[in-house]
């Protein structure tokens, strides 16, 4: 794991010497990175089998690569919220969406909506396709739009 931190380390200092790769170097320590691992089976069938050459193979490997954050939570606690209601009625407040959530959720949806009856429908691919936001906007939206820095470890077999 160590060797992996460290391999994370150099390719953020020995990044492109571009303007942007710069600040975004600046930004590394404070950002933090996310560690992404999946496991990779792959099944090999012979065809012919009648010697020892050739036999079935079940590979097992697991895949793992960090990525640089490219926005910084350092300003959101880690801490677990403590809520102390006695009452029921103000608990299911805090769980039940608002009117604001109610309003962002109907938004989003008819965002998405639009984008299936556009690719699937072709009365609306050819009405209303130059009319379409093929993005939800979001606050992180210009953080997000910049290619992440990504180090990939070895294949562990």
């Amino acid at each position: 794991m160590l060797h992996f931190i460290q391999l994370f380390i150099n390719a953020i200092v020995n990044s492109s010497g571009d303007e942007e790769s710069t600040d975004q170097v600046h930004e590394a320590p404070t950002s933090g990175f996310k560690i992404v691992g999946d496991n990779i089976d792959i099944g090999i069938k012979a065809r012919y089998m009648r010697s020892t050459q050739f036999i079935n193979h079940s590979l097992h490997y697991f895949n793992s690569f960090a990525v640089l954050n490219r926005i910084n939570f350092q300003e959101y606690s880690n801490s677990p919220l403590h809520i102390c209601f006695n009452e029921p009625k103000k608990r299911a407040l805090l769980v039940l969406p608002s009117k604001q959530d109610d309003e962002t959720i109907e938004s989003n949806m008819a965002v998405l909506i639009s984008r299936v009856l556009v690719k699937h429908m072709p009365f609306f691919k050819h009405t209303f396709d130059d009319v379409i936001n093929w993005h939800i906007d979001h606050k992180y939206q210009k953080e997000m739009s910049t290619k992440s820095v990504v180090v990939s470890d070895v294949t562990v077999n």
